[in-house]
């Protein structure tokens, strides 16, 4: 996905949320965005793994959580 498309996409999630009066948090924008430019089908643990490095860092449940979201 191009730059200014996963742009676009944040923003119309974050616009959706703010709608219906919900928070796309920092963990759930990574999470998303880590979706968004897979090449491939992502598994829970690949998400977890790829928010190790910065400040999402987060366990197992944070990650169902986000994806349940």
């Amino acid at each position: 996905m191009r730059h200014d498309s996963l742009n676009r996409a944040l923003e119309a999630a974050e616009a959706h949320c703010v709608e219906r009066g919900e928070k796309l948090t920092p963990v759930r924008k990574r999470v998303l965005e880590l979706v968004l430019t897979a090449d491939r089908p992502v598994k829970a643990y690949d998400l977890l793994e790829a928010l190790k490095p910065g400040p999402g860092a987060a366990k197992p449940p944070t990650v169902y959580r986000a994806l349940d979201f």
